[in-house]
């Protein structure tokens, strides 16, 4: 809602000390990958624009390398049906995880209730327990690994 929205962008505001951000294109595989929203390593998209679009690890890879913390809005709660954005979603996860990219987000649902059914929803528990130790504070703590 509208609070949420004003939340992210005071946190979006934080870690980027309060630059204005800018839109910027990663060079991803001879593709581009446009990042609506840069300020200090920080990088600001849409659940929808990472999501529900059609990228890969390749380009989360890219993310996770060049930004050391991640806002991202609005993540959605998926359906049965939407495995493919599920399966974008933990793909996402793993790797803002495995490089300790900072992840400041709005969601729907707590991350166990994101997405409880359907293909890959027992897989879906890990990234639920990853979505909670990315909260905690040895996480926050760790270098960010480029």
């Amino acid at each position: 809602d509208a609070a949420a929205a004003r939340a992210l962008d005071q946190a979006c505001a934080e870690p980027s000390d309060g630059m204005p951000g800018r839109p910027q294109t990663l060079a991803v595989k001879g593709r581009r990958v446009l990042v609506p929203c840069v300020a200090r390593g920080v990088a600001r998209f849409s659940f929808s624009e990472l999501c529900e679009q059609p990228l890969g690890p390749a380009d989360f890879l890219a993310i996770a390398t060049h930004f050391h913390t991640l806002v991202l809005d609005r993540i959605a709660k998926m359906r049965p049906e939407q495995r493919n954005v599920a399966r974008r979603f933990i793909t996402l996860i793993d790797v803002l995880y495995e490089h300790r990219v900072n992840l400041i987000c709005s969601a729907d649902a707590t991350p166990g209730e994101l997405y409880g059914t359907g293909d890959g929803a027992r897989m879906f528990l890990r990234t639920a327990s990853r979505l909670i130790e990315m909260q905690a504070q040895h996480y926050l703590d760790s270098p960010h690994l480029t």
